[in-house]
Parts: structure tokens; C-alpha cells; sequence
């Protein structure tokens, strides 16, 4: 690093992407905002997510958890890496351990190795306070889990990512708009990411708020007939907030909140993430 100008961008960037990552949500997301590290730059990340709901929508419909699925109760470990091939080009992976369980009557439970994401992400604009980035990849299923289940730990499916990231910069505030496009594998419907995040730093903080919005591209509502989950219109909205605190280089720990807006065909779920991150 030779400037004060890529110090702040690498603190930024490997506070917001990490939370960013750490509570991903759905198997259906994989969102990012427009930081990328130097050369020979990078970061580790180790998350645990736990997540929970009573109530999903059937369709466009909220309804409460029948007897049989009960609250179901999400936890995730998610090892998370990047690293700056280039100043312009840096690649990210994403790995988490799941264990999801309905206390209902039914019992539905499973626990495993989920989806693996890699991701290529480079610099394409970057003018001033300006740039634009785009990065592209896949996910794909490397556990041995059932995707078709009410309780499951994705959807089994392998499907190709497109990402592009629109972000301003001043000091130690940006914002960033990320629009995407899943081409979803199996009979799942494809989809279109959205996601929306402001941060500010200052000092060894940086507090970041976010939105984010997912549409598929048609899909079977939960109770149609023939329907599979993976199959699913799975949408949502969800907004929430968190935090990264360097506590030494190259040592830093994040926390992140958030909570559905709004949905179809997924849990009306909240979540929260903790984390510690390794830069290097």
C-alpha cells in the first residue's frame, strides 16, 4: 500500500465484504459492494450466522409455521477468502457449514456442507470518486444434502453468478449498488439480486446499513400442485446494519443485524453474524 487513499479502501473493503458475506442468507444471494484489494493483497474471514422464524410466506400469503415445521432455527460457519491477483483483479471463495432444524412435530433437520461460491471480481471504471466493477462465478452444491425439503440446507442446484457494482466514494463514505443475475441450475428459476449499502469509517470503525431485494424470474408457489421447493419463487426483501472494528493489523472482528421486509415463498426470518477477520 503507498497512499493513505489505499489503506482506507482495503480497511473498508475487507470490513463490508466480509459482512456481507457472513450472513448471506439465502441460497438463492451472493452479494458484494465494490471494494477490491491490492495485489498480493487479501483477506480470511471465519462467520457464524444463526438466523430463525415461525411465520413464511405460502405463495404471496404470510402464514404461521404449520405443526408439523415448527420455529426453525439456522446456524452457519462460513470460512470466507480474497485475495488481489491485481490492483484491478481479485478473486473470492465462500464456504459454509449449515445446521437447520424445525421443532415441530415432524422434526425436519440436516446439517452438512452447503454451497460452495468463487467468484472472479474486477475493476472495470474507475474515475475519481467513481467506479465500476464487475465479477462473475459459480455456486455449486459440494455436500451430500437433500435441496427438495422444507428444512434444507440449499437447493442442490449448480448455478452460474453475474454481478455488477456501481460505487461513489468520498473519504470514508461510499455507497454501493450491486445488480445481479443468477442463472439457477435444476428447476430453479433464475434471478436478480439487488442490493443497496452505505458505510461510513472512521478510525479503526466502519458501521455500514444495507438493503437488499431478490426477484426469480417465475417459479411455483409453495402449495401448487407438483411444486419442489428448488423450484420455489423465492423472493424477498431485507434490510439491516452492522460493524467492523480493526482491533490490530492485521486483525479485525465484525457483527452484522438484519430482518425481512417482505417475501414470497421464504421464511419471515431475522438473522445475526459475528465474525473475526485475518488480512493480510
Amino acid at each position: 500500500m503507498s497512499t493513505i487513499s489505499e489503506v482506507l479502501r482495503l480497511r473498508i473493503g475487507a470490513a463490508t465484504a466480509v459482512a456481507a458475506l457472513a450472513a448471506a442468507p439465502a441460497a438463492s444471494a451472493y452479494d458484494m459492494n465494490g471494494f477490491l484489494p491490492a495485489a498480493g493483497e487479501g483477506a480470511v474471514a471465519l462467520s457464524l450466522t444463526t438466523e430463525g422464524y415461525d411465520h413464511f410466506w405460502a405463495g404471496e400469503q404470510r402464514v404461521s409455521a404449520p405443526p408439523g415445521l415448527g420455529e426453525v432455527d439456522t446456524r452457519s460457519l462460513t470460512l470466507w477468502g480474497r485475495y488481489g491477483l491485481t490492483d484491478r483483479l481479485s478473486v473470492v471463495v465462500n464456504l459454509p457449514y449449515v445446521d437447520t432444524e424445525g421443532d415441530g412435530t415432524a422434526r425436519f433437520a440436516d446439517s452438512g456442507i452447503s454451497d460452495l461460491t468463487a467468484l472472479v471480481a474486477a475493476r472495470l471504471v474507475a474515475t475519481g470518486r467513481h467506479s465500476l466493477t464487475g465479477a462473475g462465478g459459480v455456486r455449486t452444491d459440494v455436500g451430500d444434502y437433500e435441496g427438495d425439503a422444507p428444512v434444507s440446507l440449499g437447493d442442490a442446484t449448480t448455478d452460474a453468478l453475474l454481478r455488477l457494482v456501481y460505487q461513489y466514494q468520498a473519504g470514508g463514505l461510499y455507497v454501493s449498488q450491486q445488480v445481479g443475475f443468477d442463472l439457477r441450475g435444476g428447476d430453479a428459476p433464475d434471478g436478480v439480486p439487488l442490493h443497496t449499502e452505505l458505510g461510513y469509517t472512521f478510525g479503526r470503525t466502519t458501521l455500514h446499513a444495507f438493503y437488499t431485494r431478490y426477484v426469480a424470474d417465475g417459479g411455483t408457489d409453495i402449495g401448487d400442485p407438483d411444486f419442489t421447493f428448488p423450484s420455489n419463487q423465492e423472493e424477498y426483501e431485507r434490510a439491516g446494519g452492522g460493524a467492523y472494528l480493526r482491533l490490530w493489523d492485521p486483525v479485525g472482528v465484525s457483527a452484522r443485524v438484519y430482518t425481512t421486509l417482505d417475501g414470497r415463498n421464504t421464511g419471515d426470518a431475522t438473522g445475526v453474524s459475528v465474525g473475526g477477520v485475518l488480512t493480510f
